[in-house]
């Protein structure tokens, strides 16, 4: 009795790309085992890449906040630095005659 194997590589080797016929049980047994353990690598693999891509995005959220603190502590001290300058030029400006 044939066996119908719909694995990836008797789909791929098939002509009419549903799969392919095989004469023995123990055969299409082993396909379908080969099959399944694929299946099982890739989504491991999926797994993986999914946790490396979520530390990854919680490593970026961590260096933003902390970009952001910065610049705010950059745009506090240059805006208190302003002020000191410009009291600086006034007081100047109030010690040169005026003609």
């Amino acid at each position: 009795m044939p066996y119908l194997c719909s694995c990836r590589i008797c789909k791929i080797n098939s002509k009419d790309g549903n799969g392919k016929w095989l004469s023995t049980k123990k055969t299409f047994k082993k396909h379908q085992k080969r099959e399944k353990a694929n299946i099982e690598k890739i989504n491991e693999s999926e797994a993986e890449t999914k946790s490396d891509s979520e530390s990854i995005s919680s490593c970026n959220a961590a260096e933003k906040r902390k970009f952001e603190d910065d610049e705010s502590d950059k745009s506090d001290t240059s805006s208190e630095s302003n002020v000191s300058n410009n009291d600086h030029v006034s007081s100047i400006l109030k010690d040169i005659p005026k003609r």
